[in-house]
């Protein structure tokens, strides 16, 4: 860098004391200091790094190139996020309920009518006491609905006791219901194929497709954590071939990510069941139509695990 003279002048070169101050932005403002206390210090330091240079060495101590890619703690993770995925597989990966309607019976209600009478005028209270009976009705109605149970239209009859009023028996047929839910693991997936599957792949193509897609799931909840396992353990080659060669095994995880989500998209098209729900597979929960009601509903907890597995591990492969 160099100033600018007066017209006819020679340009000013900067001097090495103005140049050390301004490096760095006035890293060194006035007059520097001597790095070394002594010249003792400062011929250890000078030997030592000449014999570094003998040796062959280049890069100064304390390097960030030098630290460890793939940590302690990071394989800590990577091999517990691991485990978890092969052991999800034992855990329940879909549910289905089927309503279950028990034994019906009745149960008496009764409502009083207030017979109003009136001597001068009938029919204000016969008004009244048609009013006082339409009251009554909505009573029953009331009272057989507001249970959780299902009910049907009750049965009335007017009768008058001592007093003169006029008492509305009824009596509701009540059904009480319950749901039974039935589960199904990530190993039971591979074994019911020739069952359960006999369903899924007779059914409409967007059920098929997914079936498919759920199986390669399942089968990636076994061969990607062995992978995984044998690029933080068995790979061979200096550290950091091997950081490099395990960023790749861990993109690997983002493949079950991708085939679920896959499998939610598509469900949105819709498929018709290939059987009759009602006679074979008797699942309330299945509905009508496979759609993406029926998909989400019919996920449990075992799917969501092995999943967010999959994605730790994935990210930590962007990290190294």
């Amino acid at each position: 860098m160099a100033a600018e003279g007066k017209k006819g002048e020679p340009k000013k070169r900067i001097s090495d004391k103005e140049r050390f101050n301004f490096i760095g932005f006035d890293v060194f403002p006035g007059e520097p200091k001597d790095l070394f206390k002594s010249d003792a210090e400062k011929s250890k330091h000078v030997d030592a790094v000449k014999a570094k240079r003998d040796t062959g060495e280049v890069i100064r101590d304390e390097c960030k190139l030098l630290e460890e890619r793939v940590s302690l703690f990071d394989r800590s993770v990577l091999t517990i996020a691991c485990v978890v995925i092969i052991g999800a597989l034992f855990v329940p990966w879909f549910s289905a309920y089927n309503v279950v309607v028990e034994e019906v019976h009745n149960e008496p209600i009764a409502a009083v009518v207030d017979s109003t009478i009136v001597d001068d005028s009938t029919s204000i209270a016969m008004s009244d006491s048609t009013s006082a009976m339409a009251q009554a009705e909505d009573s029953l109605a009331l009272a057989a609905v507001t249970d959780e149970s299902v009910s049907s239209e009750p049965e009335k009859k007017v009768q008058r006791n001592a007093s003169g009023d006029e008492v509305l028996h009824g009596y509701v047929a009540k059904k009480k219901i319950h749901k039974e839910y039935d589960t199904m693991n990530g190993f039971s997936v591979l074994m019911s194929i020739g069952s359960v599957g006999g369903y899924v792949f007779s059914s409409g193509f967007i059920l098929m497709v997914t079936g498919v897609l759920i199986i390669l799931f399942v089968l990636a909840c076994l061969a990607i954590p062995g992978y995984t396992l044998y690029g933080l353990y068995g790979m061979k080659g200096d550290p950091d071939k091997q950081a490099l060669a395990l960023k790749k095994v861990l993109r690997l995880n983002w493949v079950p990510v991708l085939l679920l989500g896959v499998a939610f998209i598509i469900s949105f098209v819709g498929a018709d069941y290939g059987f009759d729900n009602e006679s074979v597979a008797h699942f309330s929960s299945f509905g009508d139509a496979y759609g993406p009601s029926v998909f989400m509903g019919s996920l449990s907890y075992g799917v969501a695990v092995s999943l967010g597995a999959f994605v730790l591990n994935a990210l930590k492969g962007i990290e190294i």
